[in-house]
C-alpha cells in the first residue's frame, strides 16, 4: 500500500470515526472469513459499518477523528465497528449477531465522549432505544390530562351511577 492509499484509508476511517456515536473495537482471531463476510453484511444491512485497518493507521485516524484513549486496546487482529445514527439500536444489533460469534470478542468502545470496557459496551446494549425512550415520555405527558379528565368526569359519572340505583330501588319496590 503507497502513501496515497493510506492517506486515502486515513481520512475515510476518520471520517467514519467522526460521524458514528458509538464505536466498537473488537478482537477477531479465529472467525472464519466467510463469518467475518457475513458479520460485515449483516452490519451494513442495519446502517452499522465493520472496517479493518491497521492499528498504527487507526490511531492516527482515531487522533484525527477526536476519539481519545482507544490507543490501548489496538492491538492484534482488531476490526472496528462503527454505529448507525441511533448507537442504542446499534449496539443491540451488534449484540445479537455477536452472540452467534464467539470468536469475535468485544475490546472497548467509545460512547458519549468516554471510551468504555467490554462490560459498558454490553450495557449500552441494555439501554432502551430512542423509539422506547420517547414512547415512555409521551406515556407520561398523557398520563396527567388523563387523570385530569377522570377527576373532572367523576362528579357527573357519580351522580348518574346514583340515578341509576335509584332507578333501580324504584322498579324492584314496585
Amino acid at each position: 500500500m503507497n502513501r496515497t492509499q493510506k492517506a486515502e484509508q486515513l481520512s475515510n476511517f476518520a471520517g467514519y470515526a467522526k460521524e458514528a456515536p458509538f464505536i466498537v473495537l473488537a478482537h477477531y482471531q479465529g472467525t472464519k472469513v466467510a463469518d467475518v463476510n457475513t458479520f460485515r453484511r449483516t452490519l451494513e444491512k442495519n446502517g452499522m459499518r465493520y472496517k479493518v485497518i491497521k492499528n498504527s493507521l487507526a490511531r492516527r485516524a482515531f487522533a484525527e477523528a477526536g476519539v481519545p484513549g482507544l490507543d490501548d486496546t489496538l492491538v492484534g487482529m482488531t476490526g472496528v465497528v462503527f454505529s448507525g445514527p441511533d448507537a442504542i439500536g446499534s449496539a443491540k444489533v451488534l449484540k445479537d449477531l455477536l452472540k452467534a460469534l464467539p470468536t469475535v470478542q468485544v475490546r472497548a468502545g467509545f460512547f458519549d465522549g468516554a471510551t468504555m470496557d467490554a462490560k459498558c459496551v454490553d450495557m449500552v446494549s441494555s439501554l432502551p432505544s430512542r423509539e422506547d425512550l420517547l414512547a415512555q415520555l409521551l406515556s407520561t405527558l398523557i398520563e396527567g390530562p388523563r387523570l385530569l379528565v377522570s377527576v373532572i368526569q367523576a362528579p357527573a359519572r357519580d351522580l348518574v351511577q346514583l340515578l341509576k340505583n335509584y332507578e333501580d330501588k324504584l322498579a324492584t319496590a314496585e
